[in-house]
């Protein structure tokens, strides 16, 4: 049971809430048995901050433990006009997760005016390598999203995009099929590589899905040592040399999203090939 705030953070919380618009949930849909969601909100009276994909926001509900606040990053694109989309994991006992989980469309949300640094404009590269663990897949999902509504407009694409996603199970891939529909218009330049930790066959894992964590399927592709007695396997019809080669050290920059022990892992193999821009977005479990 997740424990009450203590006085000075409850006010602050409450002070918080006061300051934040609001936004009605239009859409909910849970998957991968209850643990993740998508949560679709409708700012009211069409008020809806500007900002840029990648970025994130802090969203709020009265919890049994009071009002809280926790930032969640935006997986709609700043072109989806009138609606705001967040991508996320039911955390048992979590301070905010349950009660977001419980809502129902017709619930009203809080949030803030969105902010972060984790944009396009920041990585400035041609070849994007981004990398997510679960729900830090959301950002990514924003820019793509992004990127496939300039394409369909005629703005042509400047990127070369490599987007791997690692995941537990092959049930908690969400968003692939919008993925896959990506990957397959080549002007759009994305490759979308998954990856199971855990690559059961009864729980979606199927020979296009990489075994291993993602983390290590990247050091693999890198040439760069993965654990003793870890194992890892590439995805059938993804070529590593290829994707290797694509990897122009002055040309790449990697936009990391997840798990913190993840982002730590690749530290050093990215620096090894010589790649010096990259950005980061931890994901802790709230």
């Amino acid at each position: 049971m997740a424990e009450a705030p203590n006085p000075k953070l409850a006010a602050a919380n409450e002070a918080l809430k006061k300051r934040m618009a609001t936004a009605i949930l239009v859409e909910k849909q849970v998957f991968a048995g209850g643990r993740l969601g998508r949560f679709v909100l409708k700012p009211d009276q069409g008020e809806r901050w500007w900002y840029h994909a990648g970025q994130f926001t802090t969203l709020g509900l009265d919890t049994p433990t009071g009002f809280t606040p926790r930032a969640y990053s935006i997986a709609s694109s700043p072109l989806d006009l009138g609606t705001l989309e967040f991508y996320i994991a039911l955390v048992e006992g979590g301070a905010l997760t349950p009660t977001i989980f419980a809502q129902e469309p017709g619930a009203t949300f809080r949030y803030l005016s969105p902010k972060g640094k984790f944009t396009l404009t920041q990585a400035a590269k041609r070849v994007l390598v981004m990398v997510a663990t679960g729900t830090g897949l959301a950002p990514f999902i924003s820019q793509l999203r992004t990127l496939w509504k300039l394409h369909l407009a005629g703005v042509p694409n400047r990127y070369r995009v490599i987007l791997f996603h690692g995941v537990a199970h092959g049930d908690e891939f969400g968003y692939a099929q919008e993925l896959e529909q990506y990957a397959a218009v080549s002007e759009l330049g994305l490759t979308y590589i998954r990856s199971c930790s855990r690559p059961d066959p009864t729980k979606g894992w199927h020979p296009g899905i990489a075994k291993g964590r993602v983390n290590e399927v990247i050091r693999h592709i890198l040439g760069q040592p993965i654990p003793e007695g870890r194992s890892v396997a590439m995805p059938a019809g993804i070529d590593r040399d290829l994707i290797l080669r694509e990897m122009i050290p002055s040309e790449t920059a990697f936009l990391i999203c997840g798990n913190p022990g993840m982002i730590e892992d690749l530290k050093a193999p990215i620096h090894a090939i010589g790649v010096d821009t990259h950005l980061v977005e931890e994901f802790w479990k709230v």
